[in-house]
């Protein structure tokens, strides 16, 4: 039997590694959308990743005791919409990345129940997060930790050399 991995909030310190693990996502995102995706330099700033660790409304769990090894990014944010949308708080999820040597041991499994247990202290009603139709594996991973699709969104590619 797997021992549970070791969940925390993130420290500045942490920052290089989560930097890193991000770039795995990243990288898979080019690969797989480079009409959509780019590569950008210095893409988490400091202050990108500063604000998970200081906004209240913000949060990033790690994985491991001293280098991370997986990371959870989430925010909550007040849903709004046209009056018969219900407002209410629900929490994001930005980003959940496991390295690929420590996956399939329950570590993002675990980020997802530390991630849940914060969202209930901030009184958020429901989780969301958004994942791409290419990536079959992250859809089997929500799937399997609970999620339902709520929506889908849609594109017309439109050809602009006309």
């Amino acid at each position: 039997m797997l021992s549970t991995p070791n969940i925390r909030p993130a420290v500045h310190a942490d920052a290089a590694a989560i930097a890193q693990l991000l770039d795995t996502v990243d990288d898979l995102h080019r690969v797989a959308l480079p009409r959509i995706f780019q590569k950008v330099e210095d893409v988490r700033s400091a202050e990108y990743f500063g604000s998970f660790l200081t906004e209240p409304d913000r949060s990033a769990l790690v994985a491991g005791d001293t280098v991370p090894v997986g990371v959870l990014l989430m925010r909550v944010r007040s849903v709004t919409g046209p009056p018969m949308v219900r407002r209410v708080l629900a929490a994001e999820i930005d980003a959940l990345v496991v390295d690929p040597l420590h996956r399939r041991r329950g570590i993002g499994r675990a980020l997802v129940e530390a991630a849940t247990t914060w969202a209930r202290t901030r009184e958020a009603v429901r989780i969301e997060l958004g994942v791409y139709e290419f990536n079959e594996s992250a859809r089997a991973f929500w799937q399997a930790v609970g999620f339902d699709t709520l929506s889908r969104r849609l594109e017309r590619r439109i050809d602009v050399d006309r």
